[in-house]
């Protein structure tokens, strides 16, 4: 089972639920959308809104595989749940968020080998048929990654108009 979650932007991710619908009808794998605001619902996958975080984390324990916009709380998640995992940024160019610093978290965790970035949306179907394993040497350091991703999120507002 793929695990997908869009965040709780109220921007719709339009791409990202309709690449995933399309490679859930084209696999038969099971997979479950954690939609949130998003307006585009899918045909072939499971879905819901909102979930409490335990829910959510149950849901992730079952999946082969996480993919999810590249929000500080989803890449916490799969990195607590030991899950391989792919960072599909939501982009202003698509009207997916209002600037694009998810970009930059998405490297800033590919970087450290925690996650793929998929930058480029028909990458995406093979990512999820080969995703990068999670990695062994990864232990546990929430705070100082919370501080780490905080530090690279200021920065980053205060470079961009």
């Amino acid at each position: 089972m793929i695990y997908v979650t869009l965040g709780t932007m109220f921007l719709d991710f339009e791409r990202l639920v309709r690449k995933m619908d399309a490679i859930a009808e084209k696999t038969g794998e099971r997979v479950v959308v954690q939609l949130g605001l998003s307006t585009t619902i899918p045909q072939h996958c499971e879905h819901f809104d909102f979930k409490s975080h335990e829910e959510v984390l149950e849901i992730q324990q079952e999946a082969r595989l996480l993919v999810g916009h590249a929000g500080i709380g989803v890449t916490l998640d799969a990195l607590r749940v030991r899950r391989p995992f792919i960072l599909v940024p939501r982009l202003k160019k698509f009207n997916e968020h209002l600037n694009d610093h998810q970009v930059d978290i998405a490297e800033a965790v590919a970087r450290r080998g925690w996650g793929r970035m998929v930058m480029d949306i028909e990458a995406l179907e093979e990512a999820c048929a080969h995703p990068l394993p999670f990695p062994e040497y990864y232990s546990p350091a929430r705070e100082g990654l919370v501080q780490a991703v905080r530090r690279l999120v200021d920065r980053v507002a205060m470079e961009k108009p």
